[in-house]
């Protein structure tokens, strides 16, 4: 799964979106050959229980994914949003770095390290990852939130 896969970031058709948003193989490779619309219906699942507050069962689903297909940012996303949303933010910057590690090239996950480093109160290293998902998105999704976040950093809504 592709950057493209984490810009939505709402918790109910979260992995639908993500599936929509590129190309993604009708089998996905990883430890074993697993259906794409079983990723997606898993990593739904975990954004449901995340939803209704079951956060240990949503944390099972992610990194049962993520040990999954290995390879794949976007279950590191998603227990980084997990983390996140509980406050947890060293914890979500962890995920977060992760997917990056991952992949590179993916804005999203870019733009997610930059928005934990503010709650983080490290704004230096916030703007460099924002930088960064702007150059690789500069005209999508994670594009745009990198540069609602700078703005945001700009008005000093981040201390």
């Amino acid at each position: 799964m592709g950057s493209a896969a984490v810009r939505a970031r709402t918790p109910c058709g979260n992995a639908t979106a993500m599936a929509e948003a590129q190309d993604i193989p009708e089998i996905i490779k990883g430890i074993v050959d697993v259906p794409q619309r079983d990723v997606v219906l898993l990593l739904e699942v975990g954004y449901l229980y995340m939803e209704m507050n079951r956060h240990d069962e949503a944390r099972e689903v992610f990194e049962g994914v993520a040990a999954l297909i290995p390879h794949s940012e976007v279950p590191h996303m998603a227990l980084g949003h997990m983390y996140f949303s509980m406050g947890r933010f060293n914890p979500a910057l962890k995920a977060h770095q992760q997917a990056v590690t991952l992949n590179p090239e993916a804005p999203a996950a870019h733009a997610s390290v930059g928005e934990t480093l503010f709650f983080l109160r490290r704004p230096a290293e916030a703007m460099k990852s924002l930088d960064k998902a702007i150059e690789l998105d500069p005209d999508g999704p994670a594009g745009e939130l990198a540069r609602a976040l700078r703005e945001a950093h700009g008005l000093g809504v981040f201390g």
